[in-house]
Order: C-alpha cells, then sequence, then structure tokens
C-alpha cells in the first residue's frame, strides 16, 4: 500500500501541473536565496581567512583606540612607541607605516590612492613574512630613497596604459620610481602604493607620527601571551583607551561574528519567502481535497483507513515541498557561483564558493518538511471524512 500512496501523490501532482508549479515556485524562491546566502557567507568567511593568512598569523597590529576605518592623517603615535614595542622581550621587529592618501598620476590620468610609509630597514623581510611576492623588480635597499612598489591593479587596471617596473609616477607632485609590483593578492594591497616612511614623512609632513604598526613576534612564543605583554608595556606610558592591540585571531573571530550576523539576518529575511511557500501549499492542498472528496469517498468506501488517506495528502504536500528544495538548491548553486564569477571580474579573486554537502541534504530535507507541515491540516481534514458524506459531496 506504501508504494500505492506514492504513486496516487504523483498521479495527482501530475494532473494539477499549471498550481502546483505557482506553488513549487514560492519554495523555490525561499531556498534558494536561503542557499545563495549560506554559500556566499561561507564562501566569504574562506576568503577572509586566506586574507589573514598572507597578513602573517604571527603578526599582532597595534592601532589608535576607537578606530574606525583606515589610520590615516594626524591618527597614530609618537615614533618613541616604537622603541617601546621593541623592548618587549618577545618581540623580534617592529614596522611602523605612515598612511595616507595621496594624487597620483602617470599617462595624463590621475587617481587618489593610499599610500603607506614603509621601513627599508627591514628591506624585504616584512614583505616575505606575510607571503608578499613581486610580479615584478625588486623589494626596498635599505636607506633608499624614491622609490615605490605598487600593488596588482595599480599597475595593470588603474591607468589607461600599464605601469612596469622602473616607470616614473608622480606622487603630490613629487617624482618616485617603481621600482617592484606585487603580485596579484586578491587584497587591499593590490590597491596600494608602498614608499620609503622617511618619504612619506617628507612628503605629507608628517615627521613624529607613525598611524600604526605590525608587529612580529618571535619564533615559538605564543601570539596571545605577547599581545599581552605589549598591552602591559604601552600602559605603562599611555591610557587604555588611546590603543588597541590585534591578533589575527581576534581580527578573525570578530569578522567572522559580524559576517555570521548578516548571514542569518538576511537568511531570516529569505525565510519570509518560505513562510508564504508553505501557505500556498497549504492553500492548494486545501483546494485537492475539495476536488478529490467523492475520490476519498470511493477509496474509503473500498477499505481505505483514515491513517492511508492522511499519509497520502502529506506525502503529496511533501513532494512539493521537496520539489521546490531541489529546485532551490540548484538555483540557489548558480547564483552563489555567479557571485563567485562575478566577485573575481572585480578582482576579489579570493571569494571561492565550495559546496557543503551537509547544508544541501539539510535544505532538501527541510524543504520536504515545510511541504509535510503545511500539508498537515488539509491531510488530516481529508481523513476524517465520512465515506456517505464524500461520495454525495457535489
Amino acid at each position: 500500500m506504501k508504494g500505492e500512496v506514492f504513486v496516487l501523490a504523483l498521479s495527482s501532482l501530475k494532473e494539477r501541473k499549471v498550481r502546483n508549479w505557482l506553488t513549487i515556485l514560492g519554495i523555490i524562491i525561499g531556498i534558494a536565496a536561503i542557499v545563495t546566502l549560506v554559500f556566499v557567507g561561507n564562501g566569504l568567511e574562506n576568503a577572509i581567512r586566506e586574507q589573514f593568512s598572507k597578513l602573517g598569523i604571527s603578526n599582532i597590529r597595534v592601532a589608535p583606540g576607537n578606530l574606525r576605518g583606515p589610520p590615516t592623517g594626524t591618527l597614530g603615535f609618537n615614533n618613541s612607541i616604537v622603541d617601546l614595542v621593541e623592548d618587549v622581550k618577545a618581540v623580534e621587529y617592529v614596522n611602523p607605516a605612515l598612511l595616507n592618501f595621496a594624487t597620483v598620476e602617470y599617462n595624463n590620468k590621475e587617481e587618489v590612492l593610499m599610500t603607506i610609509g614603509y621601513d627599508t630597514k627591514l628591506s624585504d623581510k616584512g614583505f616575505l613574512d606575510v607571503d608578499l611576492k613581486l610580479e615584478e623588480g625588486r623589494f626596498f635597499r635599505s636607506g633608499e630613497k624614491n622609490g615605490i612598489i605598487i600593488g596588482w591593479k595599480i599597475a595593470h587596471d588603474n591607468f589607461k596604459k600599464e605601469i612596469l617596473a622602473r616607470s616614473n609616477i608622480n606622487i603630490n607632485n613629487i617624482q618616485f620610481k617603481v621600482i617592484g609590483i606585487f603580485e596579484k593578492t586578491g587584497t587591499d594591497v593590490d590597491d596600494r602604493i608602498y614608499m620609503p616612511l622617511e618619504d612619506a614623512r617628507e612628503l605629507f609632513n608628517k615627521r613624529d607620527i607613525v598611524n600604526v604598526f605590525v608587529v612580529k613576534v618571535k619564533d615559538g612564543i605564543d601570539v596571545e601571551e605577547a599581545a599581552e605583554d605589549i598591552k602591559r608595556e604601552l600602559q605603562k606610558h599611555y591610557e587604555e583607551e588611546q590603543f588597541t592591540v590585534f591578533t589575527p585571531k581576534q581580527l578573525l573571530s570578530q569578522l567572522k561574528s559580524i559576517l555570521g550576523i548578516v548571514t542569518f539576518l538576511l537568511s531570516g529575511i529569505a525565510a519570509i519567502s518560505l513562510v508564504v511557500g508553505g501557505i500556498g501549499i497549504m492553500n492548494s492542498m486545501f483546494t485537492s481535497v475539495l476536488e478529490r472528496t467523492r475520490d476519498i469517498g470511493v477509496m474509503k468506501s473500498i477499505g481505505a483507513t483514515n491513517k492511508q488517506i492522511l499519509v497520502m495528502f502529506l506525502v503529496e504536500s511533501g513532494l512539493i515541498g521537496l520539489i521546490g528544495g531541489i529546485l532551490g538548491v540548484v538555483l540557489g548553486i548558480s547564483i552563489a557561483e555567479i557571485v563567485e564569477i562575478i566577485a573575481a571580474n572585480f578582482g576579489f579573486s579570493l571569494l571561492a564558493i565550495t559546496l557543503n554537502f551537509k547544508i544541501i541534504v539539510f535544505m532538501l530535507l527541510f524543504s520536504f518538511g515545510i511541504g509535510m507541515i503545511s500539508g498537515v491540516v488539509p491531510a488530516y481534514q481529508a481523513a476524517k471524512l465520512k465515506p456517505v458524506d464524500a461520495l454525495r459531496y457535489e
């Protein structure tokens, strides 16, 4: 009898194609929206993790307190803070940076770009520690002047003519020579210009401050413990609200938390369409019960039980949900893949959509469950019909 129930449910779906497909559409939209958000959210989380691995897992960042956005302008610390941090035993080296937006001119076109003053005494060590490699040219030499290293996007996309190593460009009307071009990273490094720290101080007239600095922890020392040591040292000279010490683990945790909340809220909004789809299934099943009242009477008169009638309608409503779920999952994955392609075309190549089969199976079971739950009341109504009343129904 179980096989017959399934066959009858399928037969009913085929007989009412237009109405059932309109009902299924609500489920498709809801499932597709949720699947897209979940997979894109997971892709962004993987991208964030990948970007942090490029920034160096053993690097601590010290920035002004209550920072909002890039620490540019006069927001920063006196140069003496570098010596304080270098005295901490766990610290291998300190890489101070001076960040500022500048007008960059090349081939008669101007762009406003982020520039970063970099301590050339570190030579290529600081860059290699965060896995930054050059596509062309070389790293800074100690004490170098008027040389810059530019991001991949600046070299290849920002200007009509590509910038090559040994090209000259003007920054705030001062000529600099491009000594190197970074490989494409898919991070904000692609949009930045690195110059010697002393050149940046002179160019922006900021000789006494650094905006932010990166601290490399010695091998074998716990990063979290090193961060606490740095905090204790800085608290001797600064108020606690004047500085913030970030570890990669803390930053990653905060970003994942924010991303999780956003994904949850958007998925909740998308779930509204599932509620609408569930109501549509319920409405469709009520209509189906009315249309098949005489058929129900015939089945009961030849021995069908209330349970069998109930199961038949529940299976039918569950199948509507499952079909919508299958098509919704396929559509959602397709949209997520399209988002990945679009992101890559806009230079965000770290976004990688990976299929999670546990999520796919859960969404299919979820959509089947929504269908069955939506069909409970109509199925119960059908099961309770008396054969005599059903046969007399017009």
